[in-house]
């Protein structure tokens, strides 16, 4: 009982200190430097989906699913600054000896908060666990293996590698606040996290799929004017012409500012940079299920039917607009539960 006070006392503890995050001029100024966002999209995400204010019962459910270790060690991903926190949380309620590597391309949050909460976890150059140790990872699949590869025998590993998010609409209800909402979950952070939408399944026909298509592209080059991309060099401004190009010749494809929706009758996943794919599908489960794998988020209007749940459970669900700020109980991906892998 003593020892699980004291590990919610150490979540509360760094939340309090995360309180202080989005009203800080000169952490808003760094991230600029580190994360290649604009400042809106910055704001936004400081405002709208670090975790400052969870509800009791989800503190309470992160602190109950983590396991308890006599060490944790948590390398964090550079793809969405604010997933740091909720990292860091599950690191200090497994336990009091917290060391945290960030990402070198961007340790702007991660050191904010060190700098309010020292106590609570160690930034380290470089994590060395010990067998019973708990060690989370957050990256690439690629990193995922090297990390796995590199840990010593009875460590346990929490690998939280590359997935998406998708969407299940009814065109019937689909309404511009819709549209508006799930362009704001494809825009914050520029789509590049785990919980992203990419793909759109239409419960309609191709004549459904294509109006909410040019809806979608019609709501993204709005909320481009409210939260502008982040800049681009020549060889990304590249890439993002060759990918459009190739999508055009592809697809039926609506231009959305600096990102693009198309349409086809086949399950594809756009690359990332606010690009959306939308299909129309009578059956939502059997379009995503090749990518059952991959997928760490559903928003929809219409709700969750049974089927969909029982097919997806690593899935978060979440309505449109809410799908870049889950609950604070426990991790964003829960594909592979919270147990972790004994090596």
């Amino acid at each position: 009982m003593a020892e699980a006070h004291a590990r919610r006392a150490r979540v509360r503890r760094l939340l309090d200190a995360a309180r202080e995050l989005p009203s800080d001029a000169a952490l808003v100024r760094r991230l600029l430097e580190t994360t290649a966002l604009s400042r809106e999209n910055i704001e936004l995400g400081l405002r709208r989906c670090l975790e400052t204010h969870p509800e009791p019962e989800h503190v309470e459910q992160l602190v109950s699913s983590t396991p308890e270790a006599p060490a944790a060690h948590v390398l964090l991903s550079g793809n969405v600054f604010v997933a740091s926190l909720r990292a860091i949380a599950i690191g200090v309620a497994s336990s009091a000896r917290v060391k945290v590597r960030a990402s070198r391309r961007d340790p702007a949050l991660a050191e904010a908060l060190h700098a309010r909460s020292p106590e609570l976890f160690e930034l380290v150059p470089k994590l060395e666990a010990a067998p019973g140790d708990h060690f989370w990872s957050y990256g690439s699949n690629e990193t995922q293996e090297d990390v796995r590869a590199s840990l010593p025998s009875g460590v346990w590993l929490h690998a939280h590698g590359a997935g998406f998010g998708a969407v299940v609409l009814s065109p019937t209800t689909f309404t511009a606040a819709d549209a508006h909402a799930l362009a704001t979950d494809t825009a914050l952070f520029d789509q590049r996290g785990c919980l992203s939408p990419r793909v759109v399944c239409v419960l309609g026909s191709v004549e459904h799929a294509r109006d909410v298509a040019k809806a979608l592209a019609e709501a993204l080059t709005g909320v481009e004017v409210e939260l502008p991309a982040g800049p681009r060099d020549a060889l990304q401004l590249s890439e993002l012409r060759r990918n459009r190009d190739a999508a055009a010749y592809a697809f039926e494809l609506f231009e959305a500012a600096s990102g693009w929706v198309s349409v086809s009758d086949t399950v594809v996943l756009p690359p990332a940079d606010r690009n959306l794919h939308v299909l129309p599908c009578p059956d939502a489960v059997s379009a995503l299920r090749p990518f059952g794998a991959h997928l760490t988020n559903i928003g929809s209007n219409v709700g969750f039917d049974r089927a969909l749940r029982e097919a997806f459970p690593g899935a978060r669900l979440a309505a449109l607009g809410a799908m870049q700020r889950p609950p604070l109980d426990g991790p964003v991906d829960l594909r592979h539960g919270t147990h972790g892998e004994l090596l």
